[in-house]
């Protein structure tokens, strides 16, 4: 079982993130546009694998994501037989969209805990240096999935999995103290 995972994003244009994955050292990277809505399915899928445990039932615990892009869709599949390790598979698939190449898939097996921390801190960092309403307004389509974040990050806390990150966010705070008011 592998443990090496890295997960990086960007919003890098009005409409598009840019990001990777990286699982045993392959990496594939992604562009995913506001056409569906990246962040918002794969936190609700991540989340449904807990709420939903059919591992306790002997079945498999699975879900896949879609992400479209300009010239692929990127799929993300995830299943649990246990609840505690995630059988992980991810793929660019450029057939739908004109030129007929190879689809790149990278696979693995790791913690679910750990899938769950890497994805969930990465996009704490993100929003922590852009914030809430930035975010909508680079976007153009949806809000951030902050119910869905902040109901993994309680995860990740009772597993004892979270470590807050030390770095200060003016605009995040500035943004709830507007909710306050």
């Amino acid at each position: 079982m592998t443990n090496n995972l890295k997960f990086k994003i960007k919003l890098s244009e009005i409409g598009k993130i840019k990001g990777c994955f990286e699982l045993d050292n392959e990496t594939l990277p992604f562009e995913a546009v506001n056409a569906s809505n990246p962040m918002g399915d794969l936190l609700k899928a991540m989340v449904s694998i807990i709420q939903e445990p059919a591992h306790l039932w002997d079945e498999e615990n699975s879900t896949a994501v879609e992400w479209y892009c300009d010239d692929y869709i990127f799929t993300l599949k995830f299943s649990s037989n246990d609840g505690k390790t995630l059988n992980l598979s991810l793929t660019r698939n450029c057939a739908p969209f004109g030129e007929q190449l190879p689809a790149v898939t990278i696979k693995g097996k790791l913690e679910l805990e750990v899938f769950y921390l890497t994805i969930i801190k990465e996009l704490d960092s993100m929003i922590k240096k852009m914030g809430l309403l930035n975010y909508a307004q680079l976007w153009q389509h949806d809000e951030f999935p902050l119910t869905y974040f902040l109901l993994l990050k309680k995860y990740l806390i009772e597993w004892k999995r979270w470590e807050p990150s030390k770095e200060e966010s003016d605009i995040l705070e500035s943004e709830f103290m507007i909710v306050l008011s």
